[in-house]
């Protein structure tokens, strides 16, 4: 049985149809306001570096305040301490031991907050090859529609040596 190679170019027309309609449904579904063929991909790797960048900054933040309350926290911790050793009342003592106390369990909370912003770093990791996955698909998608190299089978309509008109074919039909 002799393969249809119009069959493979139309099976292979269909499903890049059917992936640009995929890419289209998503980017909709995202809040995109319906972005024509070729800005697909592109809107998509802008979405991912837009995330990155926002995560980034937003970790950054965290982290800048988380450290200077950690800051503040030794600071007066530290103070604390100074004045309960030069007060002779009870009370003030301690008022000022259980204001170490609590300024020690902050500073420890202020860890697990400072820890906890390496998700940022996970997430750019995986933000950025998701990055480079979607050049490539883009760059494999542009090579594949855009072949400086086609099939010498596909050179014109007629790709069967049975279909193929001769010039004198031609001659007879213009007369």
């Amino acid at each position: 049985m002799e393969e249809n190679p119009l069959k493979d170019i139309e099976n292979f027309r269909r499903g890049v149809e059917a992936m640009v309609e995929e890419l289209r449904a998503t980017m909709l579904e995202l809040g995109s306001e319906g972005p024509n063929e070729t800005s697909v991909v592109s809107n998509a790797r802008d979405r991912l570096r837009y995330i990155s960048a926002l995560t980034e900054q937003a970790a950054g933040r965290t982290l800048t305040a988380a450290e200077a309350l950690s800051d503040r926290i030794k600071a007066q911790q530290a103070l604390a301490a100074a004045l309960a050793g030069k007060t002779r009342s009870p009370q003030i003592r301690a008022f000022l031991e259980q204001l170490q106390a609590e300024h020690q369990a902050a500073a420890g909370q202020l860890a697990e907050i400072i820890q906890a912003q390496e998700f940022q770093d996970l997430v750019g990791q995986v933000v950025n090859k998701l990055l480079v996955m979607v050049q490539k698909m883009e760059d494999n998608l542009v090579h594949l529609l855009i072949d400086d190299d086609p099939d010498p089978h596909l050179s014109g309509p007629v790709t069967r040596e049975s279909e193929r008109v001769s010039q004198d074919d031609i001659d007879d039909l213009f007369g």
